[in-house]
């Protein structure tokens, strides 16, 4: 593939497993990577499933970064104030039809929840005591435990704050259950966004949410399009922003769906400083 790499102006990047390893952090390597990019003029913006309070602190304190796109598309804030400027709220009668959509699972303890509310996690206190018992890699245990607010009753706080959320996130023990679930959900609910990042969360939004438009509409704060974009992804959630870009680049580790929609896969892992072995090579 013939592809020109001179005109791009941003480096768009999804965090965990991209450019955040297995133990969540950035390498220096990395660091050193995007420090040249800005050196060279190009703006970095983080585009992340997280919620933006929950980016660590060596992802907020990158130089070069006026704005960050959180909550897998949902919620765009300005980075240096920590202000949210722009939002897609999940309408409330949607997320009432999703949770009378899969209420016999969670009955049947084969799903728990995970709201986000203004940037904020909430999650059921069982399921924040122990991510484990749901399918959760040991390595995100103690990442949720310190970034989610225990709610004793997670299905009356959803209820109640139905139109204020950002996102709902379906957390599986039987990640088999995925497909099943997300189409009753789709069945039931006509303008949901609905991805994942891995396999055991089933993580819903508004119909226009995505990462592809919390990337286009901060693109557009700095003046930059999308085609003078390369972004970087591993998981399914970061399919729709790779096709948007310019050049989309997936991770040795990204998921198929993820790898199909990029024009390029790196060479090394996201541990092995994937990122910035392709930067290094193409862009810097």
């Amino acid at each position: 593939m013939q592809t020109d790499f001179s005109n791009i102006k941003c480096i768009a990047f999804d965090l965990d497993f991209t450019v955040l390893t297995t133990g969540k952090y950035m390498t220096e390597r990395t660091q050193a990577a995007f420090a040249k990019a800005r050196e060279r003029g190009m703006a970095l913006l983080p585009v992340s499933g997280r919620a933006f309070p929950t980016f660590p602190a060596d992802i907020q304190a990158l130089e070069g970064m006026r704005y960050a796109v959180a909550s897998n598309g949902a919620a765009v804030y300005e980075v240096r104030t920590g202000e949210r400027i722009h939002q897609w709220l999940m309408e409330a009668r949607d997320v009432r039809k999703i949770m009378r959509s899969v209420g016999n699972f969670f009955l049947e303890g084969q799903i728990t929840y995970e709201a986000c509310v203004n940037g904020e996690l909430h999650a059921s206190a069982d399921y924040v005591r122990n991510p484990a018992r749901y399918g959760m890699m040991k390595s995100a245990v103690s990442y949720i435990r310190e970034t989610r607010k225990p709610e004793r009753y997670i299905i009356d706080y959803i209820f109640e704050n139905a139109g204020k959320m950002d996102g709902l996130d379906l957390i599986l023990k039987d990640p088999g259950l995925y497909r099943m679930i997300a189409n009753t959900i789709r069945r039931n609910v006509e303008d949901i966004h609905i991805t994942s990042s891995v396999p055991c969360r089933l993580e819903m939004s508004s119909a226009s949410a995505g990462k592809a438009a919390g990337m286009k509409y901060a693109l557009e704060l700095l003046q930059i399009s999308p085609e003078e974009t390369i972004a970087f992804g591993d998981g399914d959630n970061d399919a729709d922003m790779l096709k948007a870009a310019g050049i989309g680049v997936a991770l040795k580790n990204a998921t198929d769906t993820c790898k199909e929609s990029a024009d390029f896969v790196t060479e090394s892992i996201a541990d092995e400083d994937g990122v910035a072995e392709f930067l290094e090579r193409y862009i810097l």
